[in-house]
């Protein structure tokens, strides 16, 4: 099968907050090569130091040791004083906070030249400073577009979603918290609306499972028994210092009732048309971060998604919605050679390819590992 996509991270966010900037390129080089281990290919950054992304391609250029291929965005597009900046000053630098639409196309055009995509946050309140205004967010995209670059939203309602897709946006991330959570018509709504567009939807179910259950004993023992954790990580995770602690901007009360609203309703939204794609965001959690891939994937099936579906959201829709799709995340003539030999089926049964035990070997660029 084609080598697994991580479709949505941070690696110089949380995974990498407390190591020295002077450290931090070699650790996240060490991270791409942790992806690879665990059979990821590719891993799509979604926002983050430009700088840093930069220094970690150059870095991979004449590195000998084998990793996973690095896509990213670099600074992303906020409002001002948006999310992820609020007012945490050391978080400027990853974002452009801008409230001028002709400024805004300025700034994408330029640092379209620079990424591999183009990310956008349209969360908060309609006209609130901290939010992007729709014409910002519409010369954003158009900006992307004119230089073929792909532009991908976060979101938080529905109405987000909506303007995203009129925008132009080509794909949407984060599962929308929904107005009625007792009502699946906000989903048959959106799910039209994304299969008509063609609009690509990563809902990071892992994100919302982490921080609405951050705390919960139990958590932690239902990932143990679906193979996530093992004995020995329980207590290390427990005695972290994420554990039980509240996640900004995001209650875990309204992050339970994202999760919960997009486990109902993603197979209505598969079966529509909707092409999903899987991406974790967070790690807080897990025992690693490829891992928050596989229990992303597990989630999925979980959802109702057929394991066909689920292979195709950690693959190839990951590459077509960052614009990769031509020549990567499927196995044809022409195309990139990553790929997994597995020993066992995962068409059948998913652990087949979450356990590795069953990883035979990895093809990355043509380069058996």
């Amino acid at each position: 099968m084609p080598g697994l996509w991580e479709g949505h991270t941070h690696l110089a966010g949380v995974h990498t907050r407390d190591i020295p900037e002077s450290e931090r390129v070699q650790h996240i080089s060490r991270l791409l090569s942790d992806y690879l281990a665990a059979g990821i290919t590719s891993v799509v950054d979604l926002g983050g130091s430009l700088d840093v992304a930069l220094e970690i391609r150059d870095y991979r250029r004449t590195a000998t040791d084998p990793a996973a291929t690095l896509f990213f965005a670099g600074r992303l597009f906020t409002g001002v004083k948006g999310w992820p900046v609020l007012d945490d000053t050391e978080r400027a630098a990853i974002a452009f906070q801008v409230d001028d639409p002709g400024l805004a196309h300025q700034q994408a055009l330029a640092l379209a030249d620079q990424v591999d995509f183009i990310k956008c946050v349209y969360d908060g309140e309609p006209g609130a400073p901290d939010k992007l205004s729709f014409d910002a967010l519409r010369a954003i995209v158009a900006a992307g577009h004119e230089k073929g670059k792909k532009v991908l939203v976060h979101v938080h309602r529905r109405r987000d979603v909506e303007e995203a897709v009129a925008a132009g946006a080509d794909g949407i991330e984060h599962a929308f918290l929904p107005q009625d959570a007792g009502s699946t018509q906000e989903a048959v709504d959106i799910a039209a609306l994304l299969a008509e567009s063609n609009t690509y939807y990563c809902p990071t179910l892992v994100t919302w499972e982490q921080i609405g259950r951050n705390g919960d004993a139990s958590y932690l023992d239902e990932l143990a028994k679906d193979g996530i954790l093992t004995a020995a990580d329980i207590p290390r995770i427990a005695g972290s210092a994420w554990y039980g602690r509240p996640f900004r901007r995001h209650p875990a009360q309204e992050s339970r009732v994202r999760l919960d609203y997009a486990m109902r309703t993603l197979g209505l939204m598969h079966e529509a048309g909707v092409k999903i794609a899987a991406g974790s965001d967070i790690a807080i959690l897990m025992p690693s971060a490829p891992i928050a891939l596989f229990r992303e994937l597990q989630l999925l099936a979980k959802a109702g998604l057929p394991l066909r579906a689920v292979l195709a959201a950690g693959t190839r829709h990951v590459a077509e919605k960052i614009g990769q799709g031509a020549h990567a995340g499927t196995i044809r003539p022409g195309a990139v050679a990553d790929a997994l030999l597995l020993s066992a089926d995962p068409r059948t049964d998913l652990a087949h390819l979450i356990s590795p035990a069953h990883r035979v070997w990895t093809l990355r660029g043509g380069r058996m590992l």
